[in-house]
């Protein structure tokens, strides 16, 4: 049975300069994907390549990439599947665009350069709110949304109060809510609502987090800054459970967070099963099975696929009619071939030397699987802690077995050498044997799994090497 805590629950910063710490999987309002209409002109890429990364789902993992030809005539045009709104990011080169865009919008960007500087016109249905994103990042770009705020805030950590940091906080939402009121004229009140909800559980985030962000946003995990005991009296009075902001990425993102808070008042572990029922005792209405939906991909995403499988019973009776639940029924059978005891997929891989390795060549022995690159921070602040694991068990039947899925070799090669990263050295990429990261579904990375003597999965995905967890079931494995 895998055990959840606060912990359990995972994130990752995909924008630093906005400081946007967000979950992997969020969930959206039940309505079917729709798609939106982008077309535009830019005659500084006329028959080259752009591309537009955005995420098609509100399920998902992995952000979705359309590449989209420019005309000779400096012209292009594509259809977006969505299922809510977001800001979507147009890649022109090494220059990005934002834009807000949602079903059945219907845009059109002129995009001019002059020189160094570029300079974008919206036109068309939803233009004004697909505008709005670059219009506050030029107002915010040296102070909010600058590539450096994220020391600012490291450094407002380090010289207020926890009481005076959350104060900065919520002057920082004080001042983005002022502006958007300001100069929000003419866009939608349905945008004016979702991007209140943008603005204010982004930095929402921060407040409620601000024990453990001050030392991982230091590097230093597993470990929580002392606050006042009334530091959090300031939940009493918020709203929880807000059905209008649901369309809020941001505001999903922070009930995951308030409900990892109420789990570490609550003290204790819980099971798959108790985890999806205890959120009743926090969300209501129409929040309430969208919370838990999320929780479920997180599990399919995160967790064991027993948990999975434990949730997918309790999700049918409740969740079936909603548009996210096939979309997560479909993930779900994708991953029952990890379940314990499957026969893990075969394969062979080139190793750093220019050797060959194949998995069947370590049947007898206990295999740790290690799916990383050079370019993971999360992979890299794992090193340690591996290299600890391999010593611990460097005269045992176990074979570590890492899996670089870095596209430039060199840098794979660079990054073992530099960070002295023992064991078994392989590659799977786009050119070389890709089959094997669509065997193992790998959709983010680290990504480890535990493989039996027998060549069975005895935990996919398995716990990271800094989790005392996997030792006892290294441990255990052995002794089979």
């Amino acid at each position: 049975m895998y055990i959840f805590s606060a912990k359990h629950f995972r994130y990752f910063g995909l924008n630093l300069a906005l400081l946007t710490v967000i979950f992997h999987t969020a969930l959206g309002q039940t309505v079917v994907k729709t798609d939106a209409v982008l077309s535009g002109k830019v005659p500084k890429f006329k028959g080259e390549l752009i591309s537009l990364q955005f995420y098609s789902t509100s399920v998902q993992t992995n952000i979705d990439q359309l590449d989209l030809q420019v005309s000779e005539e400096g012209y292009f045009k594509t259809k977006v599947p969505l299922m809510e709104d977001q800001v979507a990011f147009l890649f022109l080169g090494s220059d990005i665009i934002r834009l807000h865009i949602k079903p059945k919008d219907s845009i059109f960007i002129d995009i001019q350069h002059n020189n160094a500087a570029r300079s974008q016109t919206f036109y068309g249905n939803g233009a004004k709110d697909a505008a709005w994103p670059e219009k506050q990042k030029t107002q915010f770009e040296y102070t909010f949304e600058s590539p450096t705020f994220t020391q600012k805030i490291l450094e407002e950590m380090s010289t207020r109060t926890a009481h005076g940091f959350k104060n900065y906080l919520d002057s920082i939402i004080a001042i983005k809510l002022k502006y958007l009121k300001q100069e929000g004229k003419g866009l939608s009140p349905e945008f004016i609502n979702w991007q209140t909800a943008e603005i204010k559980f982004e930095w929402e985030a921060f407040k409620i987090n601000y024990p453990t962000w001050y030392y991982s946003m230091r590097g230093i995990n597993d470990k929580s800054l002392d606050v006042d005991s009334n530091y959090y009296d300031y939940l009493k009075t918020m709203t929880i459970n807000n059905s209008n902001y649901l369309r809020s990425v941001q505001y999903r993102t922070w009930l995951k967070y308030y409900f990892m808070y109420q789990i570490k008042l609550a003290g204790k572990n819980f099971g798959s099963s108790e985890l999806y029922q205890f959120s009743n005792q926090f969300f209501k209405g129409e929040v309430l099975p969208i919370f838990k939906l999320n929780l479920w991909a997180d599990v399919i995403q995160y967790g064991h696929i027993n948990d999975a499988k434990t949730i997918y019973s309790l999700a049918q009776t409740e969740l079936s009619k909603y548009p996210e639940f096939a979309i997560l029924e479909a993930k779900y059978k994708d991953k029952l071939p990890f379940t314990e005891g499957a026969v893990a997929p075969p394969f062979t891989l080139r190793t750093i030397d220019g050797g060959k390795v194949s998995l069947s060549d370590y049947k007898g022995k206990v295999i740790y699987l290690d799916f990383w690159a050079s370019w993971c921070g999360p992979c890299m602040r794992e090193v340690p802690a591996g290299e600890e694991l391999k010593k611990q068990f460097a005269n045992a039947d176990v074979v570590f077995l890492n899996i670089s899925i870095d596209e430039d070799e060199g840098k794979w090669r660079e990054s073992v050498r530099r960070n002295q990263i023992s064991g078994t050295h392989l590659i799977a990429n786009s050119t070389n044997n890709p089959e094997v990261l669509q065997a193992y579904k790998i959709s983010s990375i680290p990504a480890y799994f535990l493989i039996g003597k027998d060549g069975r999965f005895i935990s996919s995905p398995a716990p990271r090497p800094s989790s005392s967890y996997i030792s006892q079931l290294i441990e255990a494995a052995l002794k089979k």
